[in-house]
């Protein structure tokens, strides 16, 4: 059972590095959908890794050389899709300031113009 479970990772993860790869840092470059499809395979991806630890947790369980050769597999693509997965949530993490940044500036004009006379005449309310 667990060996199926490791392979379904192993193939996420191939699956998640791929798709992290085409990932633009500049958010407004990547097609639609392209990022929720890569929110979806974490998420499956978490799934697959939680069945795996209910599968080790099992009495007697112990690893083949099979599962080893894919274990050191999974170790280097996880080193490969970290820095990817930091450079995207750091690249997240911008694009989500400079829309807060553009909201607090275009706040700052709503009601600017809200006390204008009309008619084009001009009241000083200058004391």
């Amino acid at each position: 059972m667990h060996e199926e479970y490791l392979k379904e990772l192993l193939g996420q993860t191939r699956e998640l590095l791929m798709r992290a790869k085409l990932i633009d840092c500049k958010m407004e470059n990547n097609d639609d959908g392209q990022l929720e499809a890569v929110q979806a395979l974490f998420e499956n991806r978490q799934r697959a890794i939680d069945r795996l630890a209910g599968a080790i947790n099992a009495k007697g369980f112990s690893w083949t050389p099979a599962d080893r050769e894919k274990i050191a597999e999974l170790k280097v693509l996880e080193l490969d899709l970290q820095p990817l997965v930091t450079g995207l949530h750091e690249a997240f993490g911008n694009q989500l300031k400079r829309i807060g940044q553009s909201k607090k500036m275009s706040m700052k004009y709503i009601g600017a113009y809200q006390n204008m006379g009309a008619g084009g005449s001009f009241i000083d309310k200058r004391k």
